[in-house]
Order: C-alpha cells, then sequence, then structure tokens
C-alpha cells in the first residue's frame, strides 16, 4: 500500500524577461495577482478581498502593492531572472505562517535564497501556502529536486506533528470537559450530628 502524502512541495520557474530579453515581471505580477485576487488583471475595485495576507521571511505583514514594489525591485533594479512559484499544500491544515517559514529557511541552504513572500490559503479544502522567491541564476534541476525534498520532507514531519498535537487535544478535552463539570457540582450538604426523624 502507497504512503499517504501529508504534504506537498510543487513548484514552477518563471523568466524574469521580455519577448525581447529585457528584463519583466508582468508575468509574476500577474501570479500575484492572483495568488491574492483569484484574478490576473490588476483592477480591484475596494470590495474584493485578498484570499490572504502577504508576509515576509520574517513573518512580516506587507500590503500587496508593497509586495509588488519588491518583486518589481528585484527584477529591474537588482537584476533576478528567476522567479521560483512553490506550493505548499498540506492535507490536515493547521499549520501556520511561521511553520511555511520554517520549511523555507530549511531550504534556504540548497537553494540559496534567503528572502520571499509568501501567502497562506485556508479556503479550499487543503491549506496551503504560495511562495514567491526571486534568484539571479536558475538552479540545475538536480540541486532544485533535492531543495523541493528536504523542504517536502520538513513540511511532512511539521504536517504529523501538527496532527498528532490535534488529536491529543481532542482526545483530552472530554476528560477535562468531564473534570471540569466534576468540579462544578455542588457538594452535598454536611449534617452536623445525627439525624433522626420522629
Amino acid at each position: 500500500m502507497a504512503k499517504q502524502l501529508l504534504a506537498i512541495v510543487r513548484g514552477e520557474r518563471i523568466a524574469n524577461k521580455s519577448a525581447k530579453g529585457k528584463p519583466a515581471y508582468a508575468r509574476m505580477k500577474g501570479l500575484m495577482n492572483y495568488i491574492a485576487y483569484g484574478r490576473y488583471e490588476d483592477r480591484f475595485d475596494q470590495e474584493t478581498q485578498q484570499r490572504g495576507l502577504w508576509l515576509d521571511h520574517n513573518g512580516n505583514p506587507a500590503a500587496h502593492e508593497e509586495t509588488l514594489h519588491w518583486a518589481k525591485e528585484k527584477v529591474h533594479r537588482y537584476g533576478y531572472e528567476h522567479t521560483y512559484q512553490l506550493l505548499l499544500s498540506t492535507r490536515y491544515g493547521g499549520l501556520t505562517a511561521a511553520d511555511f517559514n520554517h520549511v523555507l529557511r530549511q531550504g534556504s541552504e540548497l537553494s540559496d535564497v534567503r528572502e520571499w513572500r509568501l501567502m497562506v490559503h485556508d479556503d479550499t479544502d487543503n491549506q496551503h501556502a504560495h511562495v514567491i522567491l526571486l534568484r539571479r541564476e536558475k538552479l540545475a534541476n538536480g540541486r532544485y529536486k533535492e531543495w523541493q525534498q528536504k523542504m517536502q520532507t520538513e513540511l511532512e514531519q511539521l504536517q504529523a506533528q501538527r496532527h498528532q498535537e490535534r488529536q491529543l487535544e481532542a482526545d483530552m478535552t472530554p476528560t477535562l470537559a468531564a473534570a471540569q463539570e466534576y468540579d462544578a457540582t455542588p457538594e452535598p450538604a454536611q449534617h452536623q450530628g445525627w439525624e433522626i426523624d420522629l
């Protein structure tokens, strides 16, 4: 019987170049709009809700416009030619943004990427995080697979740990409720001496 995966790490690479070979971040911008709003275009009315909050590699929140500016600067000012878009998906959910950041930090030695932007989506059947990372050079295929596997292993371990914690908490809840109910039950009145019905 095949092992049931608790988590999945998938990715794709986007070249930050126009058809003429000049730096461009239009595809990445469309992707980031899609992650945030579910649409590739960049016209949103005030009623359009984001699907989550952009967070940086330290877990600090960032506005959508600020995140787009970060990506544009990486491409046009600093010459980052490759964007990696990762999807970190979990079977049971319950992970925090800090958990996803932990997984990405574990892969940093292999990817040589120390900063990124991520957004956690909890509005589907399986919790997942979208991550945008940029590199100046493309990762070699072997290195990419090693990076992916490292994050997969870390995510699997965290998902198993969090699932076990929730199971333990669920198992303890009826016991705690019963103990609290017992504590709340008034004790029978204590009587002094003998009670004799005459």
